[in-house]
């Protein structure tokens, strides 16, 4: 039995993004065995990824490459994609005992005897980095839309919120890892929870720890229809509170990612970054971003990229909410 093994982002957009060319992949090889390799705590992710047959948790640390080393050669793959641009990524799989070493670009690989494969430059998107290196470009056409499978413990986790009184459910999500360059200020979203909580809009703030002041400012805003688990919940009932959502209201993150594999159809806000390399992949979302120059290397305090986000109104994401909902979200069929 055809044995690959891959290394998986470290963040839940990078790893959402690479789903398509991974989904790709198993209908060329639908009897091979996939497993991932994936840092805490992405591994909740990864185990609800339908085309993933193992998921073995790793440390960068040395001890951590050799005791994942150790492990895959026990297990013997064929063959190893090595997806992040990391150098510890990079020396795992070589220790790996993989017969066929594959990369996408990254310093010294070639170096080290590794394949290395990007994309023709007319595929812009991100996930069509990840799609070379698994040789499946020419079965995104189009890109299978990313999607997880739920676990009956995240469903039970989530059920509250089929409960909730009527009137249309919104995921606010206000935080962006890469910092203050791609957040949109946090009292701007508690503007836009307070106007759509009084037009019958629940307003559902999540995220990470990180976020929880300004998931309290926000819920708070919201009134009785605000409900605030920013920080409160695994990445499995994360996924499942969307997945009985009806929009999605982010910055450009790992939570405008998710909440596209969970068939969201949403408003992003973008400052920066070009949406065009790392927008929402799937249907029914609408990009907001008034930056007259665009670019994938942004400093996590940028000030450009905070004055551009700042130029995006509240009127402006109010309305977008209303016309993707009207557009999208009332024809929403839940996964």
């Amino acid at each position: 039995m055809l044995r690959w093994a891959v290394i998986s982002l470290n963040w839940i957009g990078d790893a959402v993004m690479s789903m398509p060319a991974l989904y790709a992949w198993r209908r060329r090889h639908p009897a091979a065995r996939v497993r991932i390799l994936s840092r805490p705590p992405l591994h909740e992710l990864w185990m609800r990824c339908p085309t993933v047959d193992e998921v073995q948790t790793w440390s960068p640390t040395l001890r951590g490459m050799f005791l994942a080393a150790r492990e895959l050669r026990k297990w013997r793959p064929d063959g190893i994609v090595v997806l992040p641009h990391s150098i510890r990524s990079t020396l795992l799989a070589t220790a790996s005992g993989a017969r066929r070493r594959i990369a996408t670009y990254g310093v010294g690989r070639r170096w080290l005897g590794m394949e290395v494969r990007v994309p023709p430059s007319e595929f812009v998107h991100q996930q069509y980095d990840y799609a070379a290196a698994l040789d499946v470009l020419e079965l995104l056409n189009p890109p299978p839309a990313p999607w997880l499978r739920l676990t009956a413990e995240d469903r039970t986790a989530a059920s509250w919120v089929t409960n909730l009184p009527d009137g249309p459910r919104l995921a606010l999500m206000p935080g962006a890892a890469r910092g203050p360059s791609k957040r949109w200020p946090a009292e701007r979203f508690a503007a836009v929870a307070q106007t759509l909580a009084r037009d019958g809009w629940h307003i559902l703030v999540l995220g990470t720890p990180a976020d929880r002041e300004a998931g309290q400012r926000i819920a708070a805003a919201a009134g009785v229809r605000g409900h605030n688990y920013v920080g409160e919940t695994t990445l499995g009932t994360w996924a499942a509170i969307l997945a009985v959502c009806d929009l999605a209201l982010c910055n450009d993150s790992g939570g405008m990612h998710l909440a596209a594999a969970m068939g969201l159809p949403g408003v992003a806000i973008f400052g920066a970054t070009d949406p065009a390399r790392t927008g929402p992949l799937g249907a029914g979302w609408t990009v907001l971003q008034k930056a007259p120059t665009r670019s994938a290397r942004i400093g996590r305090t940028d000030s450009r990229a905070r004055q551009w986000l700042e130029t995006i109104t509240v009127d402006e994401v109010v309305v977008a909410c209303h016309q993707v909902w009207h557009r999208v979200g009332m024809r929403r069929i839940d996964r």
